[in-house]
């Protein structure tokens, strides 16, 4: 177990530390290249969407990554978590959410059979899908966290501080990623501070969901 919490502690620092690499460099282009004003102002309106890649994309790789180590575990279903087998059967089988049409009864049939092996299969292979809803605000974010039976992120981290990670995310970080994304016209600006305010949510926030994912692995968190 020891090496297998290094290996997974390794490999998400790892990945926080390329993309923290990335953001700094982000954050040095303007000082260091001189664009004029123009050049800076379009470079700062699309950095914003570059930077929410860069934390969805850390969500994606790090839950890849424990669901990876949870699967060299080779747990039965019987041992995990139920919060992780509702995800992993939502995953598996989208009819849980939508289901096939009456008059389609090969679906059903295909369906049944499908949840038939499911059952039987033993050790379990959990789906590396990660279902983050095309926006990961701060909803989808602790709905992610719930699937694995992990600790919520508190809207409020520091306490006593009033610094909303849900005004944050979606109301500043994820409101000017979808004007840019969508091609929308907008009176938005975007300034050094704000690259600078997205850098630093993003990096708070790889910090919260690895701290969750590493403390749920070492508790076990993904047992029943």
């Amino acid at each position: 177990m020891t090496n297998q919490i290094t290996l997974l502690e390794q490999e998400i620092m790892s990945d926080i530390e390329e993309r923290r690499e990335l953001m700094s460099w982000l954050k040095l282009l303007c000082a260091r290249y001189g664009f004029s004003t123009t050049d800076e102002e379009l470079f700062l309106y699309n950095s914003i969407p570059i930077i929410y890649s860069i934390r969805e994309g850390f969500i994606q790789t790090s839950f890849q990554i424990y669901v990876r180590e949870l699967n060299k575990l080779e747990l039965t279903i019987d041992q995990v978590s139920d919060s992780i087998i509702i995800y992993h059967i939502e995953s598996t089988f989208p009819q849980f959410k939508q289901y096939p049409d009456a008059d389609k009864f090969n679906k059903k049939v295909n369906f049944f059979n499908r949840l038939g092996v499911f059952y039987k299969t033993n050790p379990l292979e959990i789906s590396p899908k990660i279902n983050t809803e095309s926006n990961v605000g701060f909803k989808v974010l602790n709905r992610i966290l719930t699937d694995f039976n992990l600790d919520k992120i508190p809207e409020f981290p520091d306490p006593g501080s009033r610094y909303s990670l849900a005004e944050e995310l979606d109301k500043f970080l994820l409101k000017i990623r979808n004007t840019v994304a969508h091609g929308q016209q907008s009176s938005i600006v975007v300034k050094r501070e704000d690259l600078e305010r997205a850098i630093k949510l993003v990096d708070k926030l790889m910090d919260l969901v690895f701290d969750r994912i590493k403390t749920g692995f070492i508790n076990r968190s993904y047992l029943k």
